[in-house]
């Protein structure tokens, strides 16, 4: 498990990260400004409910307050740092520590956080050996024992020192992602140390068998060795494999290298950041956005931590943030091509179409063939019911193709649901199903596919197959589920309609239409008491102006 290896404490530090008082929150008492708010248990309480509303920055506020009316109270003291670190502030955390040490003295006891970020200050303000002692001593630490070896490693002046430091990295028994930051890091530090050969030989040693999480490695390998040469061994498998994606073009089109590691700070920087991205992957979000908070401080300038921040923001469900810290890479970034593209998603998730359209449009122009481009305007048209516009954008991005093969089933699905929706369902029908020629045992389409040859009452035996299948696949996802229960009912098996839909409406209680379906299917399996209470129960969800008007009418007359 990650948490085992990468967590010193899982407990302790998460008791220190959040104290959940109560279940049900109202989450405006955060932005209260009323003299409860800011006494001491009020704002106890409301950062409380920041730290709910993942709002770092509101809670790190109301919990210095409350630390300054009671600052004997570590673990609210320890909350407000921990808050401080998850919103960027590092820097006033460091202060508050420094403060907190002189008028407590000798009574203070530093804690996990204290720990890590009185590290961190020493390492940002080059204090090497001050930073070696203090690592070498704190038995709590927020980063696990296993990942001192490397910290240490880029701490110590000679290179045979920071190897055998590195050999206590017991990454073989701790699982490839470890093993991936042990090789990653052995590397760098030979680099480092001038020792250019060595380092070149246990880069290509790494990435001899290549996957995406050793990416990275191959950032560097590029920028220290290659510098641009097209007949490398392993940039050219990287390019034959992996040609759409996004490094694929930035090793095309830059000109630009990027610096080398040439201090410990940054070395530790990127430490941070890679242990950081491991806890992202295992959505870990609160965890993994402090530490990369903390590998931002210690070097401004390493992008790509920016990238992870706002990943972890938007996980976070901070998409305003998560939009700024997006804003803050440069163009040139070998991060910054995947920044623009979910700065566009970002404008589409807070519904903020204008400002999508003139950013994709913008893209476009400097882009006018890249296909990601032209699918996020197809998509942007898409949500926004403009299918004219989306069928226009997914087929031009169709065009671009070079060759449709399974990578891109996506734009085919993606323009016959336009279609569909369109009311061309002849085009629709033709887009979906080689779409699932592309790619077989895609979900997606097999679920949305045999939905609509249900709902228009055709090919009703291969739809439920398809439904069948999509369910398998994907037994969790209750509209897949809908799909299932209403193929039972158009088949006329409404008792076995009856069994799935109320899975489905388990899986996913507040969505009407899968509501107003579970009471159809009610009503026709002699449910009628049982049936008007779900199509009520639709209405409170919200429905559509035309299913709304749909369930009234069943509600008076029935089916």
């Amino acid at each position: 498990m990650v948490s085992k290896v990468f967590l010193l404490n899982y407990n302790k530090l998460f008791f220190l990260l959040f104290i959940s008082l109560c279940c049900v929150l109202d989450k405006n008492i955060a932005n209260a400004t009323n003299n409860y708010t800011r006494s001491y248990f009020g704002s106890i309480l409301s950062g409380q409910i920041a730290n709910y509303n993942n709002d770092s920055a509101l809670s790190a506020s109301f919990f210095n307050h409350a630390n300054k009316i009671n600052p004997k109270n570590t673990q609210i003291y320890n909350l407000a740092l921990m808050s401080l670190v998850m919103s960027g502030n590092v820097e006033e955390a460091i202060i508050k520590i420094n403060n907190y040490e002189k008028s407590l003295g000798k009574q203070y006891n530093k804690s996990v956080i204290t720990n890590f970020i009185s590290f961190i200050k020493k390492v940002k303000n080059n204090d090497i050996e001050q930073a070696l002692e203090h690592l070498n001593n704190s038995q709590e630490f927020l980063i696990t024992d296993s990942m001192k070896p490397i910290l240490r490693g880029w701490l110590l002046k000679d290179l045979s020192d920071a190897t055998k430091a590195l050999d206590e990295y017991e990454y073989k028994s701790e699982g490839l992602a470890l093993a991936n930051i042990y090789f990653h890091h052995l590397a760098l530090i030979q680099n480092y140390h001038n020792k250019k050969d060595l380092s070149r030989k246990t880069f290509e040693k790494h990435l001899e068998v290549f996957d995406l999480d050793k990416l990275r490695s191959l950032y560097f390998y590029e920028s220290l060795f290659n510098k641009g040469k097209k007949n490398n061994k392993y940039i050219s498998f990287f390019n034959e494999k992996y040609p759409d994606h996004s490094f694929t073009s930035y090793l095309k089109n830059t000109k630009k290298l990027p610096k080398n590691i040439i201090s410990p700070s940054q070395g530790i920087s990127e430490a941070i950041y890679n242990l950081a991205k491991t806890l992202y992957s295992q959505n870990m979000n609160e965890t993994s956005l402090a530490l990369a908070q903390t590998a931002l401080y210690l070097d401004p300038e390493n992008h790509i931590v920016k990238y992870l921040i706002s990943l972890n923001l938007d996980g976070l469900r901070k998409k305003e943030l998560a939009l700024e810290y997006l804003k803050k890479i440069p163009v040139g970034s070998y991060v910054s091509w995947n920044a623009h593209i979910n700065i566009a998603e970002l404008y589409m998730d807070l519904e903020n179409y204008d400002s999508a359209a003139d950013f994709l449009h913008k893209l476009k122009k400097n882009n006018p063939q890249k296909i990601e481009v032209l699918y996020k305007l197809g998509e942007l048209y898409h949500v926004q019911k403009k299918y004219d516009y989306a069928i226009k954008y997914f087929s031009d991005a169709i065009t671009s193709l070079k060759k449709a093969d399974n990578r891109f089933w996506y734009l085919f699905y993606s323009r016959g649901m336009s279609y569909e929706r369109s009311m061309k369902w002849e085009l629709a029908e033709k887009d979906l199903l080689y779409a699932l020629e592309l790619s077989p045992d895609q979900p997606l389409t097999l679920n949305y596919l045999g939905y609509s040859w249900i709902d228009l009452g055709k090919n009703i035996d291969e739809a439920h197959k398809l439904i069948t299948k999509a369910v398998k696949l994907r037994p969790n996802d209750g509209y897949f589920v809908d799909s299932l229960g209403w193929a039972y009912y158009r088949m006329g098996e409404y008792k076995k309609a009856v069994v799935e839909l109320e899975k489905a409406v388990g899986l996913v209680p507040n969505d009407p239409i899968i509501n107003d379906h579970l009471g159809d299917a009610m009503w026709r399996a002699g449910y009628k008491n049982e049936a008007v209470y779900q199509w009520n129960r639709a209405l409170i969800y919200k429905p559509d102006n035309e299913l709304e008007n749909k369930i009234k009418f069943k509600l008076k007359k029935g089916l």
